[in-house]
């Protein structure tokens, strides 16, 4: 950075000091200009009083001036002392100023040469003026050779106040990232420190911090989810373990017919575990979405209410059931609706009710139990991965803490809420869909989460 602000720094006074001389030069022309028709006219006043003189007298001017008479033939009729003898200055068609060097002048230059079309005597003639301009040219060359000697000093001093004030400026930046780089997966609850000053660097810790916080709490729950499915999966494989252990141990006295139906019950169970965490993993990918076709809602739910259900509980479908299509993933709202009633069944004391309620923008699914119900602070925590509110919901009843979460995983795919509503005793909730229908795009694939 200091050295790309030195360059910086180095071309901008080079390009200023090259500006300076011109504009100075540009300026000493512009003064000097003008003094031909002034000096033709004085020229004129010489050959009003009598014929004029081939050596001109020397002119009352503030620098070295010298003038030169030209007839329209281009002879040199008078000239100053200094220019006896000397070819025109110039020639036929040159009107304009220019600057120049010796070319062939016995005096040193540079000069500022001015043509001037004038009439003397009744004769056409070009009276040219030769400014000298050796003293500003001197003038110019010492303000250059001081240009040339400052521009590398002040290039030297601005790149040491560029390096202190860089430096003084970038310093906590590199604390900072000092900080950031110390902090690894480890010790993911260090934060940077955050300075007083309200600036860039403030907002910048502040950020930082932030973002910390958000991979703290994405690295806590993803281990957490790694321990629980661990967890899970470990209790069927120990559950069959010990059947076979057991039944190996006295084959003689084993049930093998139990045992095999244990065995397979504990594979039914880890499959439903395995299904339920890869569906879980390509939701995070943002892969829920399949198949999309026209569901008709009623028929699915129907269809997903005709299953067994244990003793002493009643699954009652509350008709008639309006007639309601929408786009989606079939089986994906199977699911859904599924997990729902799974949940109820598993905490129902008599009763599940399941209804179909259609409005001109939303359909709502209501599952109902009456069970224990479900408290006002967890209405939200249990749609989390793993989370079992009380011994009612435990590991002996089949649950593994994903199926609310698979539901809100899918409802949020095809646009849609999963809630539960204050209704008591017992536990209602509610799957909303969006109507009309939900198009392909509101099933595309999610962003990522960072949890998994």
């Amino acid at each position: 950075m200091t050295l790309i602000a030195t360059v910086v720094v180095a071309v901008a006074l080079t390009v200023f000091a090259l500006v300076l001389l011109s504009v100075l030069r540009a300026g000493l022309l512009r003064s000097l200009s003008g003094t031909g028709p002034e000096r033709a006219a004085e020229v004129a006043a010489l050959a009003g009083r009598g014929p004029l003189p081939a050596v001109l007298p020397v002119l009352n001017a503030p620098r070295l001036t010298l003038i030169q008479v030209i007839d329209a033939n281009g002879a040199v009729v008078a000239a100053s002392e200094q220019l006896r003898g000397t070819a025109p200055v110039v020639h036929d068609g040159e009107h304009g100023r220019r600057v120049q060097s010796d070319g062939g002048l016995p005096e040193p230059g540079p000069w500022l040469v001015e043509p001037t079309a004038a009439t003397i005597a009744n004769w056409p003639v070009t009276v040219v003026v030769l400014t000298s301009l050796t003293e500003f040219s001197r003038s110019g060359e010492l303000l250059a050779g001081v240009l040339v000697a400052a521009v590398p000093l002040l290039v030297a001093l601005a790149s040491g106040v560029v390096w202190i004030v860089a430096g003084r400026s970038l310093r906590p930046v590199e604390q900072l990232r000092s900080d950031v780089e110390d902090i690894s997966a480890h010790r993911l609850h260090r934060r940077v420190d955050v300075p007083p000053t309200r600036d860039e660097v403030g907002r910048l810790a502040a950020t930082l911090n932030a973002m910390l916080d958000r991979l703290e709490d994405a690295h806590g729950e993803q281990r957490r989810f790694v321990a629980d499915a661990s967890h899970e999966l470990r209790t069927p494989i120990a559950n069959i373990r010990t059947a076979l252990e057991v039944a190996a141990a006295h084959p003689a006295a084993t049930d093998w017919p139990a045992v095999s139906a244990d065995v397979l019950r504990q594979d039914d169970r880890l499959q439903r575990l395995a299904d339920d965490l890869l569906f879980l993993a390509r939701s995070d990918l943002g892969a829920t979405a399949r198949h999309v076709e026209t569901v008709d809602l009623a028929a699915l739910v129907r269809a997903e209410t005709d299953r067994p259900v244990r003793g002493g509980v009643r699954l009652v479908l509350v008709e008639p059931l309006p007639a309601v299509t929408l786009d989606g993933d079939r089986d994906q709202l199977g699911r859904a609706v599924s997990n729902l009633l799974d949940n109820a069944l598993r905490h129902a004391t008599s009763t599940v009710s399941v209804r179909l309620h259609a409005g001109m923008q939303r359909v709502q699914i209501v599952v109902r139990d009456d069970g224990l119900g479900i408290g006002r602070d967890d209405r939200e925590r249990i749609f989390d991965r793993f989370v079992r509110l009380d011994e009612g919901r435990a590991r002996s009843d089949g649950g593994s803490g994903l199926g609310l979460a698979i539901v809100r995983e899918i409802a949020q795919a095809h646009g849609g809420t999963v809630r539960v509503v204050g209704a008591e005793p017992g536990a209602t909730l509610v799957l909303e869909l969006p109507r009309p229908l939900v198009s392909q795009r509101s099933l595309s694939p999610r962003p990522p989460r960072s949890d998994l």
